[in-house]
Formats: C-alpha cells, structure tokens, sequence
C-alpha cells in the first residue's frame, strides 16, 4: 500500500531548490555515496513505497512529468539503496528506463527543471546498451547548453560522469561493477578493470 506520494520522494532527493543549484556536500552524499547511513534511511523512509511501485501501484504517477521523476527515482536510485548487493537493485532499471524513453518522446523532460532533468536521464546511463549511452551523452549536452554560466560547471561534472559510463559499455558491453550482484562470470579484462576500480575507491 502507497505511504507516501511522488512529492516526498522529490523532497527527500533534491532537498531545496537553493541547495540543488550548487550541491551541498549532504546532497552530494545522498546521491553518489555509498554509506550505510542513506541506504537505512531510505530503506526506512521507502521501501514500502518502492515496493508498491514495483508491483504498478504508482502506475498513476506516469501522468506527470514530476510523477514520471519519482517513479524514476524510486526505480533507478532508491532500489539500488535498498537493495544494495543484490540483483535486485536492477530489477527495476528497464522500467525506468521505460518511463524516461516515453517521456522523452513526449517532450516530458522540457517540463522539468534543469536538475531534475540530471535524474530523469540517469536510467539512459545506468543502461547497458551503447545506444542508452550514447543518447545520455547528448541529454547531458543539451543542459549545458541550457545552463547558466554560473551552474555550467555542475552539468559538466555529471556529462563526464556519464562519459564515463560510456566508456565503460563501449569496453566491456556491460557494468562489470554489477557482476557479482548478477551472479555474472567476469572476464580477464574485467576484472583487471574491477581490480582497478576497487583500488581507486
């Protein structure tokens, strides 16, 4: 049963406005860190909710550019807190993946702000097909040119961030981060590249 609605979700992820314009370093924490205190805090706050979700009972949401952001958020950021190390943390990635594909085919994202356009497009990163990445590439593009000087230097951050991700499916044709969790066999190129990877963090 829903607990909460697609508001929260928006709120818990981006915080203030002011504070999402230049990430503050709590944000930054909530979006890109691995530590155990966000993974319990969103698992607290919403894993009923994502779990209502996954079985469409958010399906509501998709009206709206905003509802389509928290059913993407739940599915591609949130499921990869609460399920941390386990396959099922991208069980949910084709349906966001889904939702960003329509709804940039709809002109949805236009109706979003830039920030909130960063998250709308992550489900095309998280993508293992090259052609995902290749259009997060040109997403990431597309804000910078949006942005203002100021903030520009924020939206390049997340477009090398994303050619990175690039990089890694032109390699591999795959996350090889994820091939544990997926119960995958990893190559001898790949895990030289998982050995690397884990000495750089």
């Amino acid at each position: 049963m829903k607990t909460a609605g697609y508001d929260e979700v928006l709120k818990f992820w981006f915080g203030r406005v002011e504070e999402t314009i230049v990430p503050t370093e709590h944000r930054a924490r909530i979006w890109f860190g691995e530590d155990e205190e966000t993974d319990q805090e969103i698992k607290q706050k919403f894993t009923g909710l994502l779990e209502s979700a996954i079985q469409g009972e958010c399906n509501d949401w998709r009206i709206s550019p905003r509802g389509q952001l928290g059913l993407i958020i739940l599915f591609d950021q949130f499921s990869r807190h609460v399920y941390r190390g386990s396959d099922k943390a991208f069980s949910q990635d084709e349906q966001a993946l889904d939702i960003c594909h329509q709804g940039m085919k709809a002109g949805a994202d236009h109706g979003l702000s830039l920030i909130e356009r960063v998250f709308y497009y992550f489900p095309l990163l998280h993508s293992e097909k090259i052609s995902d990445q290749e259009r997060s590439l040109q997403a990431y593009r597309t804000l910078i040119d949006l942005a203002f000087s100021e903030t520009r230097v924020i939206f390049d951050s997340f477009l090398k961030f994303a050619n990175h991700h690039y990089s890694i499916i032109q390699r591999f044709g795959r996350f090889p981060q994820r091939n544990k969790a997926l119960n995958r066999t990893s190559t001898k190129a790949e895990e030289g590249f998982l050995k690397e990877f884990e000495d750089q963090n």
